[in-house]
């Protein structure tokens, strides 16, 4: 795969202190991947949008104007579709790694490359900096908090949507319409659980929302939904599969369980390619993609800031954002003895940025971006070095870890910053000899 080690090496080249690459939001990013699908569904352009994917990372859809499936696996980075060319499971995941060589290009993701900021960022086709959502966790002045973005409520709550309260609108949490709102017809697939919830409201206001219970169920409401007569076919599909995230933050990146996963996921979606006629198929593009890939972490290389008293106390409030990327509010006049604790204490591989530099870097966006994010984010970027995080627990649930993560992400290594693109007409996949 010549052309793709060439892309993949534009898109690793160190960008930040010589050390990171940052998201390729001029053209290969999630959010142009969702202005693409928007795009060649007939949707109209507007004030502020990011261009579509450059196409190299994208083949183009044809004909125009086709139905646009955007299936995102969590977690399926390049690293992963890499893993599962080199050793695929058995005869059929040969064949399943060989048709989708021939239509995968790497992509990054954004920054940070988790699933919040990264979901937000293809329902709306902006970058995280515009939309607003900078992290799993983030500090909001309008509710005086830190709130998990995922769950709308205090990282210490049971209980989601605390903060969503009755006349919440998606609106007040991310100010940017998303695509839904403006190409009307449009559906979203994604757990049934997750209908109702605050985060699906903001993701896919303005769609159909459509749950589904397991594979085989998907299966069918794919059927449903795109065996449709064509005058009744959605423009935009937007589907969602969050399985192959949770096995590999449970034991860790392992190749095996993301050939496993993979390999059952297209035999689902050439089962539904199979199912539909041809003419069909042909008239509806299906781009296939994560969020974010995944680092193994050690147990020794997770630091607790609640066992740091000189970091609690320069601390003005709990870090937010990732494991893998702390954003730090200093105390009044604190901000530069923040700095020299945390390059004197941690480890040399760990790098600490201003988020001013951050945000002149263009690591959260080119623009333009939400009013409220310096004081969102606070005054210093932590990125912990190879294997290693930084997390903070509330008072009165410390101590070891119950549920260790062997898998996570949230950094600016390319694992976990490039994701795999799939582009191909869903016809294609009926003829792959599966």
């Amino acid at each position: 795969m010549p052309e793709c080690e060439t892309l993949v090496s534009e898109l690793s080249r160190p960008r930040v202190q010589g050390r990171f690459p940052a998201p390729a939001y001029g053209g290969a990013s999630l959010p142009n991947l969702a202005v693409s699908a928007y795009l060649h569904a007939g949707g109209k352009p507007f004030p502020g949008m990011l261009p579509p994917l450059d196409a190299r990372h994208g083949p183009r859809p044809d004909p125009e104007g086709t139905t646009q499936v955007v299936f995102l696996v969590d977690s399926f980075g390049w690293k992963m579709f890499l893993d599962l060319l080199r050793e695929p499971p058995g005869e059929t995941g040969r064949k399943v790694a060989s048709g989708l060589a021939r239509f995968t290009r790497p992509i990054t993701s954004v920054f940070p490359p988790t699933t919040s900021s990264a979901l937000l960022s293809l329902s709306t086709g902006a970058a995280p900096g515009t939309h607003g959502i900078v992290g799993y966790t983030e500090y909001f002045p309008g509710w005086g908090a830190i709130l998990n973005t995922l769950k709308l409520s205090p990282p210490w709550a049971k209980v989601p949507d605390l903060a969503a309260g009755k006349r919440f609108t998606a609106a007040d949490w991310v100010p940017v319409p998303n695509l839904f709102t403006r190409r009307t017809g449009s559906v979203a697939l994604t757990k049934a659980e997750f209908q109702g919830s605050a985060f699906t409201r903001v993701l896919y206001d303005g769609a159909e929302f459509v749950g589904y219970l397991g594979l085989s169920d998907l299966v069918h409401q794919l059927l449903r939904v795109l065996g449709a007569p064509a005058e009744r076919r959605p423009p935009l599909v937007w589907v969602y599969w969050d399985l192959l995230d949770s096995v590999n933050h449970v034991y860790g990146p392992e190749p095996r369980f993301a050939q496993e996963e993979l390999t059952h996921l297209l035999l689902a979606l050439a089962s539904v390619a199979r199912q539909l006629p041809s003419a069909t198929g042909r008239k509806i593009h299906l781009w296939i993609t994560g969020d974010h890939g995944q680092v193994p972490v050690r147990p020794e290389g997770s630091h607790a800031v609640h066992d740091d008293a000189t970091l609690l106390g320069l601390l003005d409030r709990p870090p937010a954002g990732e494991r893998r990327a702390a954003f730090l509010k200093a105390r009044e006049g604190r901000k530069e003895d923040l700095r020299r604790h945390l390059t004197e204490t941690y480890p040399k591989g760990w790098t600490v940025l201003d988020v001013e530099e951050v945000i002149r870097l263009g690591l959260v966006g080119p623009g333009p971006l939400h009013p409220e994010l310096p004081s969102r984010l606070g005054d210093l970027l932590v990125l912990p070095g190879e294997g290693e995080t930084l997390y903070a627990r509330p008072p009165g649930d410390r101590g070891p870890e119950e549920h260790f993560l062997w898998g996570t992400h949230g950094g600016l290594t390319p694992q976990e910053l490039l994701v795999a693109l799939t582009s191909l007409p869903l016809a294609e996949l009926a003829d792959w000899p599966l």
